[in-house]
């Protein structure tokens, strides 16, 4: 199909050059036996050097050139991003089609939304053709030029959903071949000669960071003033046939793989590479990450599921086929050389696949210590256990995106090179209670977070700060350094309408809801943030997957599909952009069914629910405010298993100790607010 379009769209352009870009592997076939002209161009935009530009029609003079046709087909939708930064260099164009070969299954079609300055006003035409099961074909015409890059990007972000998810930061010009694999998906970066200048836009530079990917042991001499420079090597150049025949080189590798500085290393895309889509699969077989032939794989029995690409680029797509695996074990023998395979074992950890390896070698110490240490860890009889695997795959998934995650990546060479960088999101969690026996418990949950900027807002419904245990709670939570704003609704204002005042004294732009009965692990925060950036999701949460049913002192673990696009999560551990509740009407002013009502009034709207792993947090089920009867028969029929007492996961790290309460003090067990039915 792919090729019968571009034949199609080649007879009808007219007089202008066309355009045939490829990006991923096998995708120069579908172009090859294309007839062209003699002013065509057919160019690999996945790896094109990021400041060369262009020479469209064969034109050197032309300012702005035009062209009939600008095509492009990519591999996969991560093979599409990459190409994205490279896309500047394209011609406007009054046709532009984009291909996509494969997608993994949980992405949504292309369909794209136009810019919102009117550039698309005069759109004649629109097709989205299925190819395949999972391929696509995006067409559009115009009937004048358009720019190329922002359509590519629109087909891009139809398939996730209206949010892009946080910028990348700070602003940034890239030159050298592989400069696109350490910005991938970004239409602002502009391409820049090796020596600069950076341009300016008007009178400002269009970055405010320069980085150049060359394979050079000597870097070229930097003529730019106002705009900081860092260097990067390519993946080529620390390639094992690199590193054989430089043993200066090879000496420089190992001090730098020793040094564990990861930021040396190409980044991922976390948008594209995470663990969207993970499944309950310890029954499956054991992959392994080897070497077949001359190329890296990920192979199971005598079948490659895999063929890593020699930079070590791993795909959503190849994610997708590695889902039904119960785990991969490690081969340190087969890899194109240190960064590639630092990069291909990185990606498989943040995309959640449960690793397990022999002890790493020193010169993938790239890694960095947190991946290093849980990649020994973990046995295959781990990945055998359903509990356990999940929790092996969370602390993958968390080291993964943490360490090597491009928003995190870029933060850390804006740091490198003394740019000033915006502050990370601050989350305001709304805590709102009728017990002031809970008050301690929950405030003790909330200071142990980690790895998260937040600020407390503690609503006391009905009762003041001044009793004994409530005042010296918050005591002790302040003295641990958090802000917190103590505000006293009266005891008759209805619930919903508490919850919008809460959320207006709040400061933080993201906002996350919190249950003062339920416990929550030290990064219950950092992980939903962590979903909000990779999901492109409006809400994000977790399911009601371990729960503590109070009255029997029984322990229950549902194990509940995770990491996927839903319409229900755990009121407790909603998180949301503020302007989320804005555009959904904040919280209905009712006393009851609050949470349900939000989930309804985002997907409604148009936005998207993403539930991610639920080991860090337990709800808890009490007598109180319940037909107990129905919750009892639902629990105990709806579980994968079951304990005696409180048996959490390890993800949770224990329980605190309630703040301002002695130790030995029980909980209290009466509940208010009434829970809603999953």
């Amino acid at each position: 199909m792919i090729t019968t379009v571009l034949r199609r769209a080649l007879r009808a352009r007219g007089d202008e050059p066309a355009v045939l870009c490829h990006s991923g592997a096998d995708t120069l076939r579908e172009l090859s036996g294309l007839p062209r002209r003699s002013g065509d161009l057919l160019v690999d935009l996945g790896s094109h050097p990021l400041g060369e530009p262009l020479r469209v029609g064969g034109n050197e003079k032309e300012e702005e050139p035009v062209a009939g046709v600008v095509a492009l087909v990519a591999a996969t939708p991560t093979d599409l991003n990459r190409a994205l930064t490279a896309a500047f260099h394209l011609p406007r164009a009054v046709q532009v089609i984009v291909a996509l070969m494969d997608t993994p299954g949980h992405q949504d079609p292309p369909i794209p939304t136009g810019p919102g300055m009117g550039q698309w006003r005069d759109l004649q035409e629109l097709r989205v053709l299925r190819m395949g099961e999972r391929g696509w074909v995006c067409e559009l015409f115009f009937p004048n030029p358009v720019e190329s890059a922002p359509v590519l990007d629109a087909v891009l972000h139809g398939t996730r959903g209206r949010r892009r998810g946080p910028a990348i930061v700070p602003l940034a010009a890239l030159s050298g071949s592989q400069a696109s694999l350490w910005r991938p998906g970004d239409t602002g970066t502009h391409g820049v000669e090796v020596t600069g200048p950076v341009p300016l836009r008007r009178v400002t530079p269009v970055a405010d960071l320069a980085l150049r990917v060359h394979s050079g042991t000597t870097a070229p001499e930097w003529h730019e003033e106002t705009v900081p420079v860092l260097d990067r090597d390519t993946t080529e150049a620390d390639s094992w046939e690199t590193l054989a025949g430089n043993p200066g080189r090879a000496r420089l590798t190992r001090t730098i793989t020793r040094s564990g500085t990861a930021p040396s290393v190409a980044p991922i895309d976390e948008t594209m590479v995470n663990p969207t889509g993970f499944g309950k699969a310890e029954n499956g077989p054991l992959g392994q990450l080897t070497v077949h032939g001359d190329r890296a794989v990920v192979r199971a029995g005598n079948k490659d599921l895999v063929v890593v690409a020699a930079d070590g680029t791993i795909t959503d797509v190849d994610l997708a086929r590695l889902r039904h695996l119960r785990g991969v074990r490690i081969d340190w023998s087969g890899h194109t050389g240190p960064s590639a395979a630092v990069r291909a074992v990185a990606s498989l950890a943040a995309g959640g696949v449960p690793l397990i390896a022999d002890p790493v070698p020193a010169w993938a110490f790239g890694l960095g210590a947190p991946l290093i240490e849980l990649l020994g860890e973990a046995t295959d009889s781990d990945l055998t256990d359903r509990l356990a695997r999940e929790e092996h795959s969370v602390r993958l998934r968390r080291a993964g995106l943490y360490g090597h995650g491009l928003r995190s990546r870029w933060r850390a060479l804006g740091t490198e090179a003394g740019v000033p960088l915006p502050p990370a999101p601050q989350v305001s969690v709304i805590l709102c209670t009728r017990r002031p026996d809970m008050v301690g418990f929950a405030l003790a949950q909330i200071a142990r977070q980690r790895a998260v900027d937040l600020e407390t807002v503690l609503t006391l419904h009905g009762f003041t700060a001044d009793r004994p245990g409530v005042a010296a709670a918050i005591d002790a939570y302040r003295a641990t350094g958090l802000p917190i704003t103590v505000h006293e609704a009266p005891a008759d204002q209805v619930f919903g309408s508490v919850l919008n005042d809460s959320v207006a004294r709040a400061c933080g732009s993201v906002i996350a809801k919190w249950d003062d009965d339920d416990w929550y692990g030290p990064e219950h925060l950092a992980d939903l943030i962590l979903a909000r950036t990779y999901s492109g999701a409006e809400l994000v949460g977790t399911g009601q997957d371990f729960v503590h049913l109070q009255e029997v002192d029984l322990t229950v673990w549902r194990s509940r599909e995770s990491e996927t696009a839903t319409r229900f999560i755990a009121g407790g551990t909603m998180l949301t952009d503020r302007v989320v509740l804005e555009e959904t009407g904040g919280f209905r002013p009712l006393p009851r069914a609050i949470d349900t009502q939000l989930l309804i009034a985002v997907s409604r709207g148009g936005g998207r629910i993403h539930r991610t792993h639920g080991l860090g947090y337990v709800l808890r089920r009490t007598g109180g405010g319940h037909t107990w009867s129905e919750d009892m028969a639902y629990f105990l029929h709806n579980y994968a298993r079951q304990w005696s007492g409180r048996r959490f996961s390890a993800i949770l790290e224990g329980e605190p100790t309630p703040l301002g309460r002695p130790e030995e003090e029980p909980m209290p067990v009466a509940a208010t607010y009434p829970r809603e039915q999953p």
